[in-house]
């Protein structure tokens, strides 16, 4: 995979541990890592700035890093 990649993660998940989001995150080269304090295997509405800012800092990454089509 070439594409920018982040892992979001709540850091209170009790289905999937913190391990697992970093081992997601270890296997796609170059993917950043975010892991979100009092979440856990949801997106509560309260956090959803964060997980937008890491959404949109990770879009920000593809078009810098983009390949010139000319």
């Amino acid at each position: 995979m070439t594409a920018p990649t982040v892992v979001v993660h709540g850091a209170d998940d009790p289905l999937i541990t913190v391990t697992g989001g970093e081992a997601t995150a270890a296997a796609v080269p170059g993917a950043e890592l975010v892991v979100i304090d009092g979440m856990g295997h949801d997106l509560p509405r309260t956090l959803w700035p964060r997980i937008i800012d890491a959404i949109a800092a990770n879009a920000r990454r593809g078009v810098i890093n983009r390949p010139s089509l000319h």
